[in-house]
């Protein structure tokens, strides 16, 4: 009788904890959410630290030079004097039908009206697992609360400004609504580019 009190107690000890864990990681995620946030970092020399710059209608995140020179390695961005945008595709190892329409549709719309883009490489699509271990990081470095698109630039070996494009969750019912979302998103940053 008193294994079957000790289980039982066990157990409704372990659903507590639980769902206060839960509640826990969502109101972190609640305050970690940056919905449409820009990063622009604007360098004075190569002694000073990084200083962010506020972006029109967003929230500027500020970048320490340790976790710029992270990104930086990690991603392997050519050292090149050229200019480009990637866009990231940030997903799990488990993987649902809508996570993998996301990714679909955001390849197929960057190859359908940026093929030439693509081509000169002045545009790249790279989906990442964010569950394995040399990726983890990003996590952090685009405050990402979910699978994500991200867009970044890149002047040289700098990269300049990212943005998360949340609405694609949005539009993932709507093909043709997502398609000009991420082409409209791409096409501001293109623009950028020297």
């Amino acid at each position: 009788m008193k294994v079957k009190r000790f289980i039982s107690v066990f157990l409704l000890a372990f659903v507590f904890l639980s769902i206060g864990f839960l509640v826990y990681k969502e109101f972190a995620r609640k305050d970690n959410k940056t919905a449409n946030s820009v990063v622009e970092i604007k360098t004075h020399n190569t002694s000073t630290p990084l200083e962010p710059v506020p972006a029109k209608d967003s929230v500027a995140k500020e970048i320490s030079s340790t976790q710029q020179k992270a990104v930086m390695s990690v991603q392997q961005v050519p050292q090149t004097t050229k200019s480009k945008v990637i866009a990231y595709y940030f997903h799990g190892t488990y993987r649902c039908s809508t996570c993998q329409t996301i990714e679909r549709y955001s390849r197929e719309a960057i190859e359908n009206y940026f093929s030439k883009e693509l081509q000169d490489r002045r545009l790249e699509f790279k989906p990442l697992n964010v569950d394995e271990p040399e990726n983890r990081h990003y996590i952090k470095d685009y405050q990402l609360f979910t699978k994500s698109l991200v867009i970044t630039l890149y002047k040289g070996d700098k990269q300049i400004k990212w943005k998360d494009l949340t609405d694609v969750w949005i539009h993932v019912g709507d093909k043709e609504k997502f398609y000009k979302y991420v082409k409209e998103e791409i096409e501001s940053l293109l623009k950028e580019i020297e």
